[in-house]
């Protein structure tokens, strides 16, 4: 009797002891698991994360590579029109009168709406150099027509000297070509009361050179009204300052927009 109730004691006292080590084990183990639980939790929002910034990244990376290309062909429309319209203004002296005027027109219109591309999209840097550019191609295009009767006059009477002596040359129409040209290259120069002395005097060289039209001369005389910028507008031998200041400043703008002028040659 004895016996069993020794036994039975113990089997209590061994279940008292089974049950909470059971107990805990099933603890541990559910707390392990909601351990790995969250650390794949964890380890799937970094990836997550991670997968996000990468695809932000090769978006942004598109987006600029995208940018930079709208950029570079902004920059080369701009170029080109800016190139076009100077040689045009080069060779207006050339082309015939009535389609001046159009032409100057039209290829200062593409040279704004260039700009504006570069406008929208270059950053400051290049939009202020940009402007400068712009800006000396706003002075060609107030000076080109009147550049063009005072260059086409130029190199008409050229033409009219005499090809053997033109200094010493007794043709009276090769003689007053070469004096008018004398009087057109030194227009700028003179006072304001020696032009008007001079005034009626080279009309009377131009209409005895026979190097101009009666339309011609008309349009010489007008300019010679005004005399600002003349020898900007006359130029040089071998110097023309209009399109060296031009040229500066286009290359000024290239080198901005590429760094070297070379990239767009």
């Amino acid at each position: 009797m004895q016996l069993e109730q020794a036994v039975a004691a113990t089997s209590a006292l061994t279940t008292l002891i089974t049950v909470p080590a059971t107990l805990l084990a099933a603890h541990w183990t559910r707390r392990s698991t909601d351990r790995a639980a969250n650390a794949a939790v964890v380890a799937g929002l970094d990836q997550s994360q991670a997968t996000v910034a990468a695809a932000q990244c090769q978006e942004r990376a598109a987006r600029e590579e995208s940018l930079e290309s709208a950029r570079r062909s902004a920059y080369a429309e701009f170029l080109s029109a800016v190139d076009v319209f100077v040689r045009i203004v080069t060779a207006l002296p050339d082309i015939p009168r009535a389609s001046r005027r159009e032409l100057l027109d039209q290829k200062a219109t593409a040279v704004v709406q260039a700009r504006a591309g570069v406008a929208v999209l270059g950053p400051p840097p290049v939009l202020s150099q940009a402007e400068k550019v712009a800006e000396q191609c706003a002075q060609l295009e107030k000076l080109a027509l009147s550049r063009a009767v005072l260059r086409s006059a130029i190199s008409a009477l050229e033409d009219a000297w005499c090809p053997r002596n033109a200094e010493w040359c007794q043709d009276p129409h090769h003689n007053s070509a070469h004096v008018a040209w004398g009087l057109l290259c030194e227009w700028g120069r003179l006072e304001d009361e020696e032009r008007w002395e001079k005034l009626d005097f080279l009309e009377f060289t131009l209409r005895e050179s026979h190097a101009l039209d009666a339309e011609q001369v008309k349009q010489v005389l007008e300019v010679a009204n005004s005399v600002a910028f003349w020898d900007e507008m006359i130029g040089g031998f071998i110097r023309d300052p209009l399109l060296e200041r031009f040229q500066a400043v286009r290359d000024n703008f290239a080198d901005a927009a590429y760094g070297s002028v070379d990239l767009v040659a």
